[in-house]
């Protein structure tokens, strides 16, 4: 008896001294109102469920591996600031604009396909490739295949794979490339230790390097339904692109962090000469087009493609265009949307007719029906899926790259973008996306409410969507 009260007892005084403790860090994080409220009123109330809960998924940022994702050079002549949006994300701690680039866009995924396979081809030096969803199909395998026969060229392979993402591919991936000389790591195995991450926060980015000059990135995975050989039915819309020229570095200092993070040696060092001169890391200039690097996720301080995003809105003056296969945004964004249709910018969003994630859908009803309620015109491509992330704004800013306009995206993954500040570079996006546009119908499935209870549960359950 007097054992079991001592021992219920300590439990008590433990969850108690834990609870406070994790009010004091939730205290010191930087989350909205809202977000502090519940799981301190869930701590206090329900700690025995709360304190393993916040472990699984409560924490997004983890600043001590922020510190070393952008090892970048600080200076070069080839440096550029090009407007409002580049001096926030250098604000913020992304890698600057550079100019200096030769950017091609690929408009589809038998165009990337085989881009990509005249990249890892081509490769005399080094091949770089992080991927979120790497299929096991024959698009998958045929890469995977042509990474081995590099790396047994002598062409240094390393892949980096979410965890997730890539669960049925990542054993054949790593079999086959490691009896080839190359090495894959997966990123954010579920069975890791706590201060490594959490499960939640996933590796979305789809970004390769090629010898160190050569930028493959976009939305893109690499699976039958992006991307292939050979046109298919039913392939889902998406983009990619390529850059050459100086933000390769920024893109090699990103792979490196992540390839850290996943277990794996940095690449040797450069000689002392070079690393004293921080230019000498920087290709050369390919091309004229200004380019900007921008990672986002739990290894940066702050969300630097929502504040990008945040940012493009709000100086936008004639028109706005987003592409994208999810739309469940905060509010801010939803609000600064909003704003910019009533001070009469032209605002389109362009999304599919249902998406593959019934979920996600429901979660974006409402929120459409603000939009259109303001005058934003909504526009549903009706042919399949849309997968591709975009934004246009006027003639001074565009960006391809993995995330959605979703918190999942702005707050929780890793994620990468390619910001975009010249305007033929710009053109080439909007040109993409106008015919998008020619493709998609005004009438969607947003308009009805008689699911609004549904609606509702699912908006609030959108941040992990």
């Amino acid at each position: 008896m007097l054992t079991s009260y001592l021992l219920s007892h300590l439990v008590a005084v433990i969850t108690a001294l834990a609870s406070t403790l994790m009010l004091v860090r939730l205290l010191s994080t930087n989350r909205t109102p809202q977000s502090l409220l519940a799981w301190g009123l869930a701590l206090m109330f329900v700690p025995l469920v709360a304190i393993p809960l916040y472990f699984l998924v409560g924490a997004r940022k983890f600043p001590r591996t922020a510190k070393r994702t952008m090892r970048t050079a600080p200076s070069r002549s080839d440096l550029a600031s090009p407007g409002p949006v580049a001096r926030v994300l250098v604000a913020l701690g992304a890698p600057p604009a550079r100019a200096g680039h030769r950017f091609e866009l690929l408009e589809n995924g038998e165009r990337a396909y085989a881009r990509l396979m005249e990249l890892i081809a081509g490769a005399q030096r080094t091949i770089d490739l992080t991927m979120f969803i790497l299929g096991d199909d024959a698009t998958g395998h045929s890469v995977v295949d042509a990474l081995a026969a590099r790396a047994r060229a002598g062409v240094r392979v390393r892949v980096v794979l979410d965890a997730v993402g890539s669960t049925s591919s990542k054993r054949r991936a790593a079999r086959l490339l490691h009896e080839a000389g190359g090495s894959v790591r997966p990123f954010m195995p579920l069975l890791h230790a706590p201060f490594r991450g959490r499960n939640n926060l996933r590796c979305h980015r789809k970004l390769g390097l090629f010898d160190g000059e050569h930028v493959f990135a976009g939305g893109m995975n690499i699976a039958h339904e992006y991307m292939g050989p050979a046109p298919l039915a039913g392939r889902w819309r998406d983009v990619a692109c390529v850059v050459s020229g100086p933000i390769a570095v920024d893109a090699a200092a990103l792979f490196e962090s992540d390839w850290e993070f996943c277990g794996g040696k940095r690449a040797s060092a450069k000689p002392k000469e070079a690393e004293e001169d921080a230019d000498a890391a920087v290709p050369a200039k390919a091309g004229e087009a200004t380019v900007q690097l921008v990672p986002s996720g739990p290894d940066m301080v702050h969300d630097t493609i929502y504040d990008a995003v945040l940012t493009a809105i709000a100086v936008a003056t004639e028109r706005i265009v987003i592409v994208t296969p999810y739309y469940v945004p905060d509010d801010v964004v939803q609000r600064a949307l909003l704003l910019a249709a009533r001070r009469g910018v032209r605002t389109q969003l362009i999304i599919p007719s249902r998406s593959n994630h019934a979920l996600a859908d429901f979660a974006r009803r409402s929120l459409l029906r603000e939009l259109a309620d303001a005058g934003v015109e909504l526009r549903f491509y009706p042919h399949g899926m849309v997968h591709a992330k975009a934004m246009v704004v006027d003639d001074t800013f565009a960006f391809i790259g993995s995330p959605n306009i979703d918190m999942r995206s702005f707050f929780l993954n890793y994620e990468a973008a390619v910001c975009l500040y010249t305007s033929p570079d710009i053109g080439q996006v909007r040109a993409w996306v106008d015919a998008l546009l020619a493709e998609c119908t005004s009438k969607g499935p947003h308009s009805k409410r008689e699911y609004w209870l549904f609606e509702q549960v699912a908006r609030m359950i959108a941040p992990e969507l």
